[in-house]
């Protein structure tokens, strides 16, 4: 029987394995693109961050955060770059953040790294051409959505921070214009019951608690757990325009339905937009070139988020 930490390590070195195989299919080189990659804003291995901008860095452009996913056990930073560059080519500075895995850190830690990433970058925001007046866009997908509702929500609620005990030096002045949210978790309790790969193995490294343990606790606990560990329960009718994508084939896409019909309850500007063929799979909506459904749901999203953008900017 394998111990705890080794399940976490298989499950990271399989999932990054099968990044890599796929990545050659999702690639495309973005000419016009200047790419400034793994720069550090911590100490740590995956404490790196990417910074992109069509026809070079250092002119002011409205800001796109993305925050890969790999249910906190993995994930590579570098096999997102297409999809960044995608967003480059849309007009914007595109920040691409890495955080440390569940396997090193426990929850909120990868929240609190991508502050730190954020409170890097807005340092640099003359240097890089970030223009942070309109709020920033907030994207990611899977455990990567996850964080980037955490941080819409935390631009709404500065308590938030507060809560976990996360240093963010420009929370002051910090906004969030909309997100991009791709077939994320927003309730752990409620993915326990689905049939998603390793999803034991990420609720364990997540809250402490396996999948059984979950389903297991009464109603007032499974509320103290999302609490904590769930962006949706601290979503309200302040929350960022956003654009929630699920996959048909997906198992998770029942997260982004429920997260949606949330944000529709609450009176948040949102849209939907579900994936289907060769994108209908688990955060498919990252291959934007390699079928239909992605590059529909591509265009849509940037329609989505510059509409946003005029408004702000009246």
């Amino acid at each position: 029987m394998f111990s705890d930490k080794t399940k976490f390590k298989l499950a990271k070195t399989r999932l990054n394995a099968m990044e890599y195989c796929f990545y050659p299919l999702f690639y495309k080189r973005h000419k016009d693109v200047e790419a400034r990659e793994g720069i550090a804003y911590g100490e740590g291995k995956l404490q790196k961050l990417d910074v992109y901008g069509k026809g070079g860095i250092g002119e002011p452009r409205p800001v796109f955060v993305y925050i890969h996913g790999g249910g906190w056990i993995s994930g590579l930073r570098t096999a997102r770059r297409y999809y960044c560059g995608h967003w480059a080519e849309q007009g914007f500075t595109v920040l691409n953040v890495g955080y440390r895995y569940g396997v090193d850190v426990a929850h909120p830690s990868h929240l609190a790294d991508v502050f730190a990433a954020l409170d890097f970058a807005f340092d640099r925001a003359e240097e890089w051409g970030l223009d942070l007046s309109p709020g920033v866009v907030v994207a990611g997908e899977s455990a990567g959505a996850y964080l980037a509702a955490y941080v819409a929500a935390a631009a709404a609620h500065p308590e938030i921070l507060d809560k976990y005990g996360i240093e963010f030096r420009h929370a002051d002045a910090f906004k969030v214009a909309a997100s991009v949210l791709i077939s994320g978790v927003y309730s752990l309790t409620r993915v326990a019951g689905c049939k998603f790969p390793d999803i034991d193995v990420i609720c364990k490294t997540v809250c402490g608690m396996d999948t059984a343990a979950l389903l297991a606790l009464g109603e007032e606990e499974r509320a103290a757990k999302d609490a904590y560990y769930s962006p949706e329960s601290v979503v309200d009718e302040k929350f960022a325009p956003s654009f929630v994508t699920g996959s048909a084939a997906d198992s998770l896409k029942g997260e982004s339905e429920a997260f949606f019909e949330k944000l529709q309850r609450l009176g948040v500007k949102s849209e939907y937009f579900l994936c289907t063929g060769l994108n209908g799979v688990h955060a498919g909506a990252l291959a934007c070139d390699l079928a239909p459904s992605g590059r529909e749901c591509a265009r849509e999203a940037v329609v989505f988020v510059k509409g946003v953008l005029r408004c702000a900017n009246g």
